[in-house]
């Protein structure tokens, strides 16, 4: 009679073993790529409604400059922080103070004091008085030439990593 054939342990040579460890090694590094990618996916959507925020808040700025600039709030342009006279000064300024302007300045802003934004530093704004301009059909005199501003606003997203900068040119 013949003796039934046993596997011992010197036959078995651990290739399942090998393979399982291998697709545990695959299937961890799938997942650790997975999550890496979602947090960089909740970076990008985060960093976008930041971004939309700051916007927000500087349309809302500028909204509310030129509608005091119509009720004429704004007086001593040249004289006052953040008011600027371009007719006479816009060679010294090389078209525009906007190159040489430092926005952390209160000297040189002034702050929006308007209804209140969700969750964000007050906007900083400029406004520039240019030379006025003549309606189309009436001739250059002072009674006819209608004052013309530039609005500049600089708006920082709620967690202030993102900047908006939006610019206006009005004339009433």
């Amino acid at each position: 009679m013949r003796k039934p054939h046993r596997l011992g342990r010197d036959t078995q040579t651990g290739a399942v073993l090998f393979v399982a460890l291998i697709l545990l090694l695959v299937l961890s590094l799938l997942a650790v790529a997975a999550a890496r990618m979602q947090t960089v996916e909740e970076r990008i959507a985060r960093n976008e409604n930041n971004r939309q925020v700051g916007a927000a808040a500087a349309e809302a700025t500028l909204r509310y400059v030129e509608a005091n600039l119509q009720r004429g709030t704004y007086q001593n342009f040249g004289n006052s922080p953040g008011l600027y006279n371009l007719n006479s000064e816009i060679l010294s300024y090389n078209g525009s103070v906007l190159q040489t302007l430092n926005w952390s300045s209160s000297a040189q802003t002034l702050t929006y004091a308007g209804p209140p934004l969700n969750a964000v530093p007050a906007p900083k704004y400029i406004i520039e008085s240019l030379p006025p301009v003549v309606s189309k059909g009436n001739q250059l005199n002072g009674s006819k030439a209608r004052p013309v501003y530039r609005v500049t606003v600089q708006a920082q997203g709620a967690d202030q990593t993102s900047t908006t900068v939006l610019q206006s040119i009005v004339h009433y």
